[in-house]
């Protein structure tokens, strides 16, 4: 937080509802010198870059404009060494002199450089020595051949370059025509054939002359269209720069006054500012105007949120805090800011640039004009986050202790039940036995009372180990001894700790594997545990004649699954966390006949949730139940060895973190 001796200082930056900084308390006039200088050196460097980018398209222009020119003085050259071969070749054939064929070679090879410098400009990568080498046969001054290149290159998609060039291509091929005719004329005059076989030969040669001649003349007119398109770009282009220059120098301009003009205003009101913030000073600051509309907030509060200038300035600042206000008394702070009057601790929930929340306690004061008018409030807030996350630190961790408390309370009221009805007809039934109640001569009824003992003492143990295997679990101090199991053999197993128990109560067990070789990877008492505890669920909670059917659910590609389905007497769905939860038991007429300790579900839960796996549960009142106990397809060893584990890990014992 800036301190007041940094406020008197004048280094407090602030932001505006127009987005622009405005000055800090106490500028001085070197300061506001230096602020201007600054903004001159920025206009100026701008006027810079934008004459430099001027400057560039005229000198851009002036090129196009040269170029152009060389083309057209190049097509003069073309043409008129194409006409003096035409010439030298009648010299040839009335002479037979070899210098006239020497003379026709010599003006003949200027077009053809011409023709070989522009096959190197179509090539996708020129050979530059070749280039040149072109054009300077071409008689090219050697200062235009960039000018030539550049220009031929950039702008050959342009309409009227691209005609003319199409025009060259055309000429280049009459004039390798015109070369071939110089040739079998040279070739009649060294055989010595007649004047009429010359004249033949001549007249094609007059006609390719011909056709040569109207190329040319539209190759110049389309330079000269070119030429007139360059002029027009760069007087456009001249121009347009020029307007674009008086534009910005007009914006800037009316920019400067403004600001000078806002500044002004607000140097006026900072001594002011200060003196009301210097009040209530603290984390950042914040104005609105006399619609509650939020006006200024210090840079600080862009800082500490993740709000920008624009997300906020010029909103309303009534709807920003009833939309963040956070718990506590608010409601009579923002009645005290809707009617103007001075209110502190008004507390608010913001979101930090990280994301995590921020809390702030707003403090406001109304200002007043000189008339009394209404001008706004003016107000700091404070980052109140560590006191509020204290405070909730301390609830919850009071709500914890209750919690913790109630569940030892539940488990005491649980257990006293769970332990004590076994405890007391074991000791009931040794009294019976110690006192011989019934005469020495009643051994076979103190042995079924020594059977009773037996029973409610496995009962107990029972109770016992299943509270313990809970805890070991939930501790994180149960290991699995992992093993290869086959499905068969485990069904096989679990039913013969079952016994008779579904004879007993009328009811058909069912098994249902249609793949019994298939091998599990498991912890094999647990599992079969939590096969036991749900198979023992099923027949205690399904009517006589009812079906408990132990089935297989494997679907390749996902999860694998053993499912226990009964058609006993359901469970409601608002009831399944409460037989989810250790000791929870839904009352019902039927439950009261078959009790228990609601340890066998929460058990099996976090039996298969340490293999890894999960429980489902399904279940309609009067129709039935079926739990499911899925395994990750992993576990599923079908016939591969279990010796390694799909991470390639050897070993027996594994310890599954609960998911």
């Amino acid at each position: 937080m800036p301190s007041r001796a940094a406020l008197h200082a004048g280094s407090a930056p602030y932001i505006g509802a127009g987005g622009g900084a405005l000055p800090p308390f106490n500028d001085s006039p070197d300061d506001i010198v230096r602020r201007h200088k600054r903004s001159f050196i920025f206009i100026g460097t701008t006027f810079v870059a934008l004459l430099l980018v001027s400057i560039a398209a005229s000198w851009a222009g002036i090129e196009v404009v040269n170029a152009t020119r060389a083309y057209a003085t190049g097509e003069g050259r073309y043409s008129k060494a194409q006409k003096i071969a035409v010439l030298n070749l009648h010299r040839y054939a009335e002479s037979g002199s070899a210098a006239d064929y020497r003379a026709f070679l010599q003006a003949i090879d200027v077009p053809r450089g011409d023709r070989d410098a522009r096959l190197q400009l179509e090539a996708a990568v020129p050979d530059i020595a070749v280039l040149r080498d072109g054009l300077l046969r071409g008689q090219n001054h050697p200062d235009d051949h960039w000018g030539l290149i550049t220009l031929f290159r950039l702008f050959d998609w342009w309409g009227p370059f691209a005609a003319a060039v199409a025009d060259w291509r055309t000429g280049d091929a009459l004039v390798a025509e015109l070369l071939s005719a110089g040739q079998d004329l040279h070739a009649l005059v060294q055989s010595g054939a007649g004047h009429g076989a010359r004249m033949a030969t001549l007249t094609r040669i007059d006609e390719i002359d011909h056709r040569l001649t109207r190329l040319e003349d539209n190759f110049s007119t389309r330079m000269g269209e070119a030429a007139r398109a360059a002029k027009n770009l760069v007087v456009f282009g001249l121009g347009g720069t020029t307007f674009i220059l008086w534009a910005v120098g007009m914006a800037f301009a009316t920019r400067l006054l403004r600001r000078q003009l806002a500044a002004d205003r607000r140097l006026a009101r900072s001594e002011r500012r200060f003196r009301d913030y210097a009040d209530v000073a603290s984390d950042w600051y914040w104005e609105t105007d006399a619609g509650h509309n939020i006006r200024f907030l210090s840079e600080r509060f862009f800082e500490t949120t993740e709000y920008g200038p624009s997300d906020i300035l010029d909103r309303s600042g009534i709807r920003f805090m009833e939309d963040h206000v956070a718990e506590g008394p608010s409601d009579e702070r923002l009645a005290a800011f809707r009617e103007r009057r001075p209110f502190r601790g008004l507390q608010i929930r913001l979101a930090r640039p990280g994301g995590e929340p921020g809390f702030w306690a707003l403090a406001g004061k109304p200002c007043f004009d000189a008339d009394g008018t209404f001008q706004g409030f003016r107000g700091v807030g404070t980052d109140v986050t560590g006191q509020i996350m204290d405070s909730r630190s301390l609830r919850l961790e009071k709500e914890r202790a209750e919690i913790a408390n109630r569940a030892k309370s539940e488990f005491l009221a649980n257990m006293s039940h769970e332990l004590r009805t076994p405890l007391n007809a074991i000791l009931g039934f040794a009294e019976v036995i110690r006192e011989q109640m019934f005469g020495s001569g009643a051994a076979r009824r103190y042995a079924d009372y020594a059977g009773d003992i037996h029973s409610s003492g496995s009962h107990l143990l029972s109770i016992i180990d299943d509270i313990l295997d809970l805890s070991k679990i939930e501790a994180g101090h149960s290991d699995l001894e992992e093993a290869e199991i086959s499905l068969a053999d485990l069904f096989a197993r679990t039913r013969t700790l079952l016994g008779d128990r579904a004879e007993r109560a009328g009811l058909n067990l069912v098994t249902e594997i249609e793949t019994p070789s298939l091998r599990l990877r498991v912890d094999e008492r647990k599992f079969k545990q939590a096969l036991l505890n749900l198979l023992t669920n099923a027949l205690k909670f399904t009517p006589k004649g009812g079906t408990v059917v132990l089935s297989v659910l494997d679907d390749p590609g996902r999860d694998f699954g053993i499912s226990v389905r009964d058609t006993g007497i359901g469970i409601a769905e608002k009831d399944f966390d409460v037989i989810l939860a250790p000791f929870g038991q839904v009352e019902s007429a039927y439950r009261r006949q078959h009790p228990g300790t609601g340890l066998g579900l929460p058990l099996a839960n976090a039996l298969i949730e340490q293999h890894g796996g999960r429980l489902t549960l399904q279940s309609a009142v009067g129709i039935g139940t079926t739990v499911t106990l899925w395994l990750p397809r992993w576990r599923i060893l079908s016939g591969r060895s279990a010796s390694r584990d799909d991470n390639g890990q050897t070993g027996q014992v594994i310890a599954l973190p609960r998911r």
